[in-house]
């Protein structure tokens, strides 16, 4: 019976774990708009991620829409936003 009760156990948090990771990151792309206390930014396979920031989220550049962005993103919350500069593509 134990047994049992400490391999659910173990296998709960390794599923946790996984759950969790599966959420944190880096997201990079274009923020393309500030909604309240929450950044949208879309991807480069046109995928949008919404994600929470408030005072504790560690701001470097101008943040506004339209600008390219990375994010540390921890579990649904903007740890970090970085604008990134763009280089011109030479023709």
């Amino acid at each position: 019976m134990m047994k049992r009760i400490v391999s659910g156990m173990i296998t709960a948090v390794a599923v946790f774990s996984f759950v969790g990771l599966s959420w944190a990151g880096m997201v990079m792309g274009e923020l393309t708009k500030i909604d309240g206390s929450f950044y949208v930014v879309k991807d480069k396979d046109g995928k949008e991620h919404r994600i929470h920031f408030d005072n504790s989220t560690q701001k470097t550049g101008e943040v506004k829409a339209g600008v390219h962005v990375e994010v540390d993103d921890a579990n649904g919350h903007a740890k970090s936003i970085k604008v990134m500069e763009m280089k011109m593509e030479k023709k």
